[in-house]
């Protein structure tokens, strides 16, 4: 099974720890919608992905919350 981290800070779930401030490996499942990890062909559920309208000018982190990311700029919705 692939590893699955999610930042204690904020919550975000990600298949690389390097990508959170401060992670911990969890179980393959999303925080988001309980599907397995393995059957994504993405680092985020179908779910997640509609509700993501903004992302970090600076390292294009998408976010669905500005407050979640450092320099957020909105993309959609």
């Amino acid at each position: 099974m692939a590893s699955v981290y999610k930042c204690e800070t904020c919550g975000v779930v990600a298949n690389e720890a390097g990508h959170l401030c401060d992670s911990k490996q969890i179980a393959g499942k999303f925080d988001y919608c309980g599907q397995d990890f393995e059957t994504q062909n993405t680092t985020m559920c179908k779910s997640m992905r509609k509700r993501l309208r903004f992302e970090c000018s600076t390292c294009g982190r998408p976010s669905e919350k500005p407050d979640m990311v450092c320099r957020p700029i909105k993309v959609h919705g």
